[in-house]
């Protein structure tokens, strides 16, 4: 995506019509605005893979500047905000900007108002960030532990492929979930561990194959994880399994998903003994797949470097390979876990990895990296780029991606 030179029509014609009208237009441009929704989306001449697409924001008289903040890599406004800096059409309280985006992407932003311009990201996302209140489209996010939520608001262009998988349909068989609190000496709380079972599962059937996903709640509530499990299954596309989605705490998370033995132990030594003994599930590693998103991903792979006698399959969603343990040179070329698969002989290991287009270019780099590591060293690696950021708005599709991958049927 690119702030364009060229104008928006809609954004013209308001201007146009507030010069002979006054306010009365820009009432009627809001009242409009509030029935079609914004973004606004153009085509532009002669142009077959770009539209341009107009973000609005009404301020109010304490407003004296906008940040448009898309969801992207921090990394991409290092250089200068001055790409992200909405126009005000003077006079009025309409603040704007245009940009030329891929009509096949998928894009989450918010607003910052009377942004300082600083690189205090931490106070943008707590106290700073709105959402587009003109835009229909909204991801609700829970805060944990409290009885609030924050909201995100996102655009999928015109040629974007639709969700296939996620999508709830209703004369699908569904499978059956099953919560329990799950205690361990290693945790420091109680968490809560859900358990899917497909349709007509039964303990007198072969094993079923099984995967374990952190960040459950995640899978779960943003994901649609239960839905396209259901899908993937009854079209055939991936045989019945089971799985096990564990919570991720806030306070917690960081320190658990970044490589570490103790909550490693945690899934390997309880997690999947209990489940083995309360499930039917299979003890062949080619037919265990751990799963996770970002700091998730990474801790897939390090599960799967460590446990391949357990796990056969890793399928990382825009893996955190950027991270770097105490320790690790930041001179050496290779990111962590290359490294660390490097200094390993060929295990028996299946991978799937993905990335946004338009994620941290150090995130980018360090899933190639990962890649051309394992690739080298004989790994089958399926990788796959899709047209979004590191967000919720392409994990739950390529999810099923990535199961099709690893455990399709032939």
């Amino acid at each position: 995506m690119k702030k364009s030179l060229l104008n928006s029509k809609i954004i013209l014609q308001l201007e146009e019509c507030f010069k002979r009208y006054g306010d009365k237009a820009v009432e009627e441009f809001l009242y409009d605005l509030k029935k079609s929704g914004t973004p606004v989306i153009e085509e532009i001449e002669s142009d077959t893979k770009n539209n341009l697409v107009t973000f609005v924001y009404q301020g109010d008289k304490d407003c004296t500047s906008v940040l448009f903040v898309p969801n992207i890599g921090q990394d991409r406004f290092k250089d200068s905000y001055k790409d992200f800096q909405m126009q005000r059409i003077v006079g009025t309280d309409i603040w704007y900007i245009t940009y030329e985006i891929e009509n096949d992407m998928r894009l989450m932003y918010y607003f910052s108002p009377n942004d300082p311009l600083d690189n205090n990201w931490g106070d943008r996302y707590d106290n700073r960030f709105v959402y587009d209140r003109f835009n229909k489209k909204l991801i609700t996010f829970k805060v944990e532990n409290e009885e609030a939520y924050s909201k995100s608001s996102y655009v999928i262009m015109p040629k974007a492929p639709e969700d296939k998988w996620t999508r709830k349909i209703e004369d699908v068989p569904k499978g059956n979930v099953k919560e329990y609190g799950f205690e361990s000496e290693n945790l420091k709380d109680k968490r809560r561990v859900r358990v899917y079972t497909p349709y007509e599962y039964s303990k007198e059937e072969k094993p079923y194959g099984f995967m374990v996903l952190t960040d459950g709640d995640d899978y779960i509530y943003y994901l649609s994880a239960i839905e396209t499990l259901n899908n993937l299954i009854a079209s055939k596309k991936i045989p019945p399994i089971v799985a096990v989605f564990i919570d991720s705490k806030e306070e917690t998370r960081d320190e658990e998903l970044t490589c570490s033995d103790s909550f490693a132990e945690v899934v390997t030594k309880e997690l999947i003994p209990w489940i083995r003994q309360n499930y039917n599930v299979s003890k062949s590693p080619e037919e265990a797949i751990i799963c996770g998103i970002s700091y998730g991903g990474l801790m897939a792979a390090y599960l799967g470097l460590n446990y391949s006698k357990i796990f056969g399959n890793v399928l990382s969603q825009s893996g955190s390979f950027w991270y770097k343990s105490v320790g690790f040179s930041d001179t050496k070329e290779d990111c962590f876990m290359s490294d660390k698969f490097k200094k390993v002989a060929k295990l028996p290991l299946k991978f799937y990895l993905n990335v946004g287009v338009l994620e941290h270019k150090e995130m980018i780099y360090a899933n190639i990296n990962l890649r051309e590591t394992l690739v080298s060293k004989g790994y089958k690696v399926d990788f796959q780029w899709f047209n979004s950021a590191h967000d919720y708005l392409s994990w739950g599709e390529t999810l099923a991606h990535g199961l099709i991958s690893l455990m399709g049927t032939k």
